[in-house]
């Protein structure tokens, strides 16, 4: 072809000298390389350009993700926070109820008056451990506010190295988490109440002085009424039981063995005598060879109607309100008649003797008896002077004493051992009726232990304390890039003319919510185990037992409080030697059934994670506006990442120091001396 000269072509159209189809396709139908070499330029240009746009439009949508990151890493220090409330108010609460469960069971124990010495230890540590809780309650509150003060400068530190770390390729981020509220509005006042065992100590000490008196009366009284017991059944060397198997022909319906003080009352005693004296009295009959003989008998007679008759005039009340001991000596001596109708009942026969006059015999058939019968006459009736003494038989009131004199006065009669037996009761009364009265003034101090526990699980029910520190309403992020960002022309120079990405912000917010998969979670046990696994072996006694409480109590706290009142119970039922002993029954029971009716509001202990939210409903419960607010945010953010981190990690050291930081002492109940500090390790705070 010639330059400048036009050729025509098959369809008569006119190309440009050198242009023609055939530059770009051949006669047979092929491609030609400068159609090859154009595609492929086309072709690269397109992809490059793709390449770029879809470098720009993902690095552009890139700020977002990270002001999301922003706000979740802000709001997780404020979801770190809410554990530590949970584990100390947690600690608070349970060790609150252990405590008073303590000085219940204190309670109880003084209401026992085997145990009742022992109720001052036990006391004890309960009072530690509410004086225990009380300084860590105080001790917390000021650790969870120090914390409270710092934690914006965490929760900004947090996200702020967030957004640094997720700097890369060039692009730089900058931008942070802002708490709302961004002052706290906790109230710690619920740490800070009037729980301690003062009122419960004084009606213990009340409750235990009288228990001690009860015991002191009641080992009195059951000595006596072994005494008794011994007296009528056991042989020393003889015994009442013995001594009518041995003079009557009782079978042992009527005159029966009793092994033991406890199955044996003094009422069994004097029934047991008076069927004695009703078989004597039957089986005597007046006679005798001789006229001392005649007497012994006649008086004996007399005595043992006496003796059956007074047996049925006396009685023994022993009931729970009341002891009376109505039991008496029978006459053995002279001065002893004469207030009985020994004396003044007329049932002697008397006879007119013409020299002496009308004389008193034992009977008829007295070898005195001489004269003619003329009535009968008393004992009292010769010291008065109207009848006179028989010189022969010499009945009178001094022969009637000696009737019973030596069966009273030596070991082998039965009105020996029956002296024994009343004397014993009038102990037995009066042991028992202080026993009775001690009892009483148990039953008062136990009304006003139990009205002083239930004050102290009152104060305990109160509504948990609705914490809201900063970010309790979320955290607003905002994270932006600086500065523009040139696109990588490595590749795409030769194809395209160089570009940038300009410079982009992006608001993101977070908030808490519950975790509904972690509502059983364990955070508590774990602490428990940590606590235990510092603290040594827990496997104490009933005293020592009050760290095992305490551990029951922390871990069963919860979604299932349920078993918090479970262990409260099962601590008091642990006391024993409650078994017939009413007071301390009964208070074990009111107790009891105060834990178990106590309304404690449920703990919720699931987890908080923060979720992704509208930052407009976090601004709105704030009551700020959304683009005042953001454009404030964005003002205030500095150029570089680093140096906002570096400045806000000023502000926490300056706040809590650097390194660990003790929240506070936690004292291990029922192990004297035994703290573990609660520690947060804040070295990976706002650490790129």
């Amino acid at each position: 072809m010639v330059p400048g000269r036009t050729y025509g072509n098959s369809c008569g159209s006119k190309w440009p000298c050198g242009f023609g189809i055939q530059t770009f396709v051949r006669d047979d139908g092929g491609y030609t390389t400068l159609a090859v070499v154009v595609a492929l330029l086309v072709s690269l240009t397109l992809v490059f350009g793709t390449a770029a746009a879809h470098w720009a439009l993902a690095r552009a949508a890139d700020v977002q993700e990270v002001a999301d990151a922003t706000a979740m890493a802000g709001e997780n220090c404020v979801a770190a926070y809410a554990t530590v409330t949970q584990v100390l108010d947690a600690c608070v609460l349970t060790m609150g109820l252990a405590g008073a469960v303590v000085c219940g069971a204190a309670l109880v124990v003084s209401a026992i008056p085997p145990l009742q010495a022992k109720a001052a230890a036990v006391m004890s540590v309960g009072k530690r451990v509410l004086e225990a809780r009380r300084s860590f309650a105080a001790s917390a509150a000021k650790g969870l506010q120090r914390l409270e003060e710092a934690l914006p400068a965490l929760i900004m530190a947090n996200s702020a190295s967030c957004a640094a770390a997720n700097s890369h390729g060039g692009i730089s981020y900058v931008g942070m988490a802002v708490p709302f509220p961004q002052n706290s509005e906790s109230d710690f006042s619920f740490m800070r109440d009037d729980l301690d065992a003062d009122e419960m100590k004084q009606d213990s000490e009340e409750l235990a002085e009288a228990s001690a008196r009860k015991e002191e009366a009641h080992k009195r009284a059951s000595a006596a009424k072994e005494v008794a017991w011994r007296a009528d059944n056991i042989d020393n060397p003889m015994c009442m039981r013995s001594r009518v198997t041995r003079l009557t022909s009782l079978g042992d319906d009527l005159n029966p063995f009793y092994p033991a003080p406890d199955v044996w009352e003094f009422e069994y005693a004097r029934v047991r005598a008076r069927n004695y004296y009703a078989c004597r009295y039957a089986d005597e009959h007046v006679g005798g060879s001789t006229a001392d003989e005649l007497q012994r008998s006649a008086a004996r007679k007399q005595f043992f109607g006496y003796a059956y008759e007074v047996m049925g005039g006396m009685s023994c009340v022993d009931t729970d309100e009341e002891v009376i001991m109505d039991l008496d000596e029978l006459p053995h001596r002279t001065e002893m008649v004469y207030p009985t109708r020994l004396y003044t009942d007329v049932v002697w026969p008397c006879t007119d003797e013409e020299d002496e006059g009308v004389t008193l015999h034992c009977s008829l058939d007295c070898p005195g008896a001489l004269g003619a019968y003329v009535g009968n006459a008393s004992l009292s009736d010769i010291d008065g002077g109207l009848v006179r003494r028989c010189s022969v038989c010499l009945m009178d009131a001094q022969a009637m004493g000696n009737v019973a004199d030596a069966s009273t006065n030596i070991n082998n009669g039965f009105e020996h051992y029956w002296r024994i037996v009343v004397e014993a009761s009038r102990e037995y009364e009066r042991a028992r009726n202080d026993e009775i009265a001690a009892e009483r003034d148990m039953r008062a101090a136990a009304e006003k232990g139990r009205s002083a526990f239930d004050k102290a699980m009152e104060i305990l029910t109160v509504n948990r304390p609705k914490i809201c520190p900063p970010g309790a309403w979320g955290c607003v992020s905002v994270v932006c890039r600086p500065s523009a960002t040139t696109v990588p022309t490595e590749l795409t120079a030769s194809f395209l003319s160089g570009a940038s990405l300009p410079a982009g912000a992006a608001v993101s917010a977070a908030a808490l919510a519950p975790d509904s998969s972690t509502e059983n979670n364990t955070v508590l046990a774990r602490a428990f185990d940590g606590l235990r696994s510092q603290s040594g072996n827990l496997a104490l006694d009933l005293v020592g037992s009050v760290t095992g409480l305490w551990g029951d109590l922390l871990v069963g706290y919860g979604s299932a409080y349920g078993s918090v009142v479970d262990a409260g119970e099962r601590f008091i039922s642990r006391v024993e030697g409650v078994f017939g002993q009413r007071v301390a029954s009964w208070l074990r029971d009111k107790l009891t059934a105060i834990v178990s009716g106590v309304h404690l509001e449920p703990a919720d202990l699931r987890l908080r994670k923060p979720v992704i939210v509208n930052s407009q409903t976090v601004l709105d419960k704030a009551g700020l506006s959304n683009v005042g607010k953001v454009r404030e945010l964005v003002e205030e953010l500095p150029s570089s990442p680093q140096s906002l981190v570096a400045l806000l990690r000023s502000r926490i050291v300056e706040r809590l120091g650097s390194g660990p930081v003790t929240i506070a002492e936690l004292p291990i109940p029922g192990l004297e001396g035994v703290s573990v500090p609660l520690t947060i390790d804040l070295s990976k705070v706002g650490a790129s």
